[in-house]
């Protein structure tokens, strides 16, 4: 029951992230990584990237407390499911 806890609120965490990096571009903080999509549309690099740095930052401190396969599966399993929604809401996809 608390692994399904820690998944379900990793996911969140991802999905969030996901959710913020899809409009970084908007406020120009950070230059723009993207991947044309057709000539119409494109999508917005910023969340993957976020997530990944969170998923390796995760791996790093169970690595630290010595919990590696805990933390490798939780935040895999986080993570997957966090692209899956994500993208099935379609966050980070944009219009020219």
């Amino acid at each position: 029951m608390k692994r399904a806890v820690v998944i379900l609120g990793e996911t969140v965490l991802f999905l969030a992230l996901f959710f913020i990096g899809s409009f970084l571009p908007v406020f120009h903080l950070l230059p723009l990584w993207s991947i044309d999509v057709n000539p119409a549309r494109y999508f917005v690099l910023d969340g993957p990237l976020l997530m990944l740095l969170l998923y390796t930052l995760l791996l790093i401190l169970g690595g630290i407390r010595r919990r590696l396969s805990m933390a490798a599966i939780t935040a895999t399993a986080a993570l997957v499911f966090a692209v899956v929604l994500g993208l099935a809401m379609k966050f980070g996809f944009a219009t020219r």
